[in-house]
């Protein structure tokens, strides 16, 4: 069973309420706090003050698992802000209180504000200041506030004195007056997302823990919940393990799952290690060509294998696991175009594929021969499989698609709007070539030169395809080649691969 070893609030909350200026006020607490605003559970009626972005983030907190990150700052006093309640009055002393955080690379003045309407008009004050030093969690705090006898409608928000860098702001409270009004002893140091284990680094055994997880339901593995769910869906995916994978291949990058809030809009966005957002409903290319580039490639080809998914402990299976072991053991990826049908019984090796940064691709749902179907056929077709495979890797995407015995039609290609590699190298291994037939026919072509850019044609469920990429991977390696994935392909080309649209090469 997945051992859950810390609280998740944000499983607690499914959605958040758009929040304005005139958000509902703090309700009143017992004791002497009456504000504490720890977002948790959603903004505690903090929003932007203006168009700046006021953002629910994982990636950094002073204490729990959120802050507000606000962002797009065109001004300095645009910042977060929320009504007081009818428990502060005027003329009357309280406490106040914030944590805040910057990393602009510099130290920054930071205030936490008042402003009111009173007789003079709108009105705004400081309540308490200090300067910020770039990379730590600052405690700016007043334990005897006086609100101004006048004021009425009173506001409390957070800025900057001049500067319009990003920040964070956690920990908001306000109390009677003389009482600490937020912990000011550092927390508890704070586990980075992708460390699936709390060991404090992200490596192998994160992958490994959480991939053993995804296979079996347990496998002896500890997982917190609060690091491993990478998309903050409240589920653990092989969407999941892919991302951990790539904040450890890259640990440069981040990851941040974000619900946004401005005065007009609310939406909820995950934040991804690609060089472009998956939009659901539209094919995207978000291949990261980064690992190619610092391996210094200068050519590449891309090995595709259909007709898969199949079990482990069978024949096929095996022959599959080989292949999956080739490209690994030379850093590799290829693209896998899997045949709905056989998904139910088989999702395993979806997700291995998936966490080992293989693209996860659709070969319709019962391999038939299209030529004469429908357009509504067709999409049939490709939605059942899509469905599927959504269901494995956890989200919404579009699939390249491969199409069955390679058949197409002018209704096919108006039905599917995603691009359809075909075969610019048939391997042959469907009509029983040999190991060597094979490894010889993609080196004769890398030999003349017309391998870079090349869709290769292959079948996953063959010894012989297994044997063949055991030996091609090195041999590529040797001869300047990365093997990659087709969208990886037509990235590092800088070519665009284009729905509706058949593909034997990169240049086609």
């Amino acid at each position: 069973m997945l051992n859950i070893k810390r609280t998740i609030a944000r499983l607690l909350s499914a959605s958040v309420t758009l929040m304005t200026l005139t958000a509902t006020s703090f309700p009143a607490s017992a004791g002497q706090t009456y504000l504490n605003a720890s977002f948790e559970s959603g903004f505690d009626g903090f929003a932007a003050r203006a168009n700046e972005s006021v953002e629910r983030v994982s990636a950094n907190a002073y204490d729990g698992s959120y802050s507000l990150l606000v962002s797009n700052r065109t001004e300095a006093w645009n910042g977060a802000v929320a009504s007081l309640g009818t428990d502060f009055s005027a003329g009357q002393s309280y406490s106040f209180a914030c944590a805040v955080y910057q990393d602009s690379g510099s130290a920054v003045d930071m205030q936490l504000s008042l402003q009111y309407e009173g007789a003079s008009g709108t009105s705004y004050v400081q309540v308490a200041a200090g300067s910020v030093a770039s990379g730590e969690w600052t405690i700016l705090s007043n334990t005897d506030y006086t609100i101004p006898s006048d004021a009425s409608g009173m506001m409390l928000y957070v800025e900057t004195a001049t500067d319009l860098c990003n920040f964070y702001v956690d920990s908001i409270s306000g109390g009677e007056a003389g009482s600490s009004a937020i912990v000011t002893t550092p927390p508890a140091p704070k586990f980075r997302m992708g460390d699936v284990n709390h060991d404090d680094k992200i490596d192998h055994s994160d992958m490994n823990q959480l991939l053993s997880y995804l296979l079996t339901q347990d496998g002896g593995s500890s997982i917190y919940l609060d690091t491993a769910d990478m998309n903050n869906d409240g589920t653990l995916t092989a969407a999941d393990l892919s991302m951990v994978r790539q904040l450890f291949i890259y640990p440069e990058l981040t990851r941040t799952t974000t619900t946004t809030t401005t005065t007009t809009t609310t939406t909820t966005t995950t934040t991804k290690v690609t060089s472009a957002q998956r939009v659901p409903g539209q094919w995207t290319n978000v291949a990261d060509i980064q690992w190619i580039k610092d391996g210094g490639y200068k050519k590449v080809v891309a090995l595709s294998f259909d007709d898969g998914p199949f079990a482990a402990n069978t024949q096929d299976g095996q022959s599959a696991q080989k292949i999956h072991n080739a490209l690994k053991k030379e850093g590799f990826h290829a693209t896998f175009f899997y045949w709905g049908q056989h998904i139910a019984s088989n999702t395993n090796e979806i997700a291995q594929a998936e966490a080992n940064g293989f693209e996860v691709a659709n070969h319709s749902w019962s391999h038939p021969h299209m030529g004469s179907y429908s357009a509504a056929q067709v999409q049939q077709e490709y939605s059942q499989c899509k469905q599927a495979l959504d269901r494995i890797v956890g989200e919404d995407r579009e699939y390249l698609v491969r199409l069955p015995y390679l058949e197409s039609s002018a209704t096919i290609l108006q039905a599917l709007a995603v691009p359809m590699p075909n075969c610019g190298l048939d391997s042959q291994d469907w009509a029983g070539a040999s190991t060597q037939a094979m490894v010889s026919a993609i080196q004769n072509k890398a030999n003349m030169g017309q391998l870079d850019g090349c869709v290769v044609l292959m079948h996953e469920n063959y010894a012989a395809t297994a044997a063949a990429v055991e030996q091609l991977c090195p041999w590529l390696k040797q001869q300047g080649y990365a093997v990659v994935t087709v969208s990886e392909m037509f990235k590092f080309h800088n070519k665009e691969a284009k729905p509706h649209k058949v593909y034997n090469t990169v240049f086609d």
